[in-house]
């Protein structure tokens, strides 16, 4: 827990205490409080901080109703999710069936600018891929990489990664901002490459090298806690949840769109409009 967390919990527990000036000296012992924003609410008279504590005890009161509102959200997505399968199979039918080229590296190749471009040894190997799916669970989903049995570069025929969503928000800090639904766990899967074929190390110089697979390794969250990972790894993650929540909510539900190229356009547009 940072200094931050353990701060909004003092708050928290200042409010709710009658030994308030013992926690505020606490308080003040941790922070600067000339410079903290806290310190408007630590400086203020008494009937003041009084009707400041009733609009703090509105805002947690809002912010359990986002979680509620987020949670019945996740449910629908969760139920709506066997409906839209019907669809996707004759999808898939006419993919496979009509012998539709390269269907799913061409979208992966579509989206080059992201965070896993496909180098030209990954090309090789995403030929045989057949089929990206997500499946909704009631607390995450999970992305699976179907690929042809002819596949010659490893022995499975799914590669998966998984997600788990936090969609509560901390009631022993209920103050602190909460934004919706945050995934803090990803997991990877194991890669059992045949002989000479690991697109992911470089046998000769004896060390990795990058590639679209990488994306089956991410970093490991210690304990669900992501400010205690280095930079480099939560920028590793953050790159890896990007990537995935882009296949999950734009690519998955679109995906002859992005094979044929319009949804680029569309997805440039949003892009910019949100900048």
């Amino acid at each position: 827990m940072n200094k931050k967390e353990i701060c909004g919990k003092i708050i928290f527990l200042i409010f709710k205490s009658s030994k308030k000036k013992e926690l505020i000296i606490i308080l003040q012992s941790m922070l600067d409080t000339s410079q903290s924003s806290l310190s408007l609410w630590l400086n203020c008279r008494p009937e003041i901080q009084h009707r400041i504590n009733a609009l703090l005890n509105y805002q947690a009161e809002y912010f359990r109703l986002r979680a509620q509102f987020h949670r019945q959200i996740q449910q629908l997505q969760y139920e709506f999710s066997s409906q839209f399968e019907p669809i996707l199979d004759k999808q898939r039918t006419i993919i496979s069936t009509r012998s539709i080229s390269e269907f799913w590296l061409t979208i992966l190749k579509n989206l080059d600018s992201y965070d896993y471009p496909i180098r030209s040894r990954d090309e090789l190997c995403l030929k045989y891929l057949i089929d990206i799916r997500c499946i909704h669970e009631p607390l995450g989903f999970k992305l699976e990489f179907h690929f042809s049995p002819l596949n010659p570069f490893f022995t499975e025929a799914i590669l998966t990664k998984t997600y788990s969503i936090r969609i509560e928000f901390d009631e022993t800090n209920p103050y602190q901002v909460y934004d919706g639904p945050e995934i803090d766990r990803c997991q990877g899967c194991s890669i059992n490459w045949r002989e000479d074929s690991n697109l992911t190390y470089e046998k000769r110089r004896r060390q990795p090298r990058k590639s679209f697979f990488d994306f089956f390794s991410p970093p490991i969250i210690p304990a669900g806690d992501i400010p205690s990972m280095t930079e480099d790894e939560q920028l590793r993650l953050e790159a890896d949840i990007e990537f995935s929540l882009l296949l999950k909510q734009r690519v998955l539900p679109r995906a002859v769109l992005y094979y044929t190229g319009e949804a680029l356009s569309i997805f440039d547009s949003d892009e910019r409009m949100s900048q």
